[in-house]
């Protein structure tokens, strides 16, 4: 089955891997702001890419979506829930 990946949000470089992933089997783990826990994770992965001292392009892009999350549910507090 073939996925469409036509989210605005996504970047040329989300495609890219998503479809390397696909392409190659890779495991992919997807979080969307309706999650009630995606700040959380993502705040956490955002720590942990500083911490290794990943290129600053990736924490840079990291931080700016974990803003749109931010962003995204305080706009949209009752789409906001704990996943099923």
């Amino acid at each position: 089955m073939k996925r469409g990946h036509n989210n605005k949000n996504m970047t040329d470089k989300d495609k890219k891997i998503i479809a390397d992933a696909e392409k190659n089997g890779t495991p992919i783990f997807v979080l969307t702001a309706k999650d009630q826990n995606s700040i959380a994770a993502i705040w956490e992965y955002f720590g942990k890419c500083e911490e290794t001292n990943c290129a600053q392009e990736h924490i840079d892009s990291v931080g700016n979506r974990y803003n749109e999350f931010i962003d995204w549910q305080d706009a949209n507090k009752k789409k906001v829930n704990l996943p099923d």
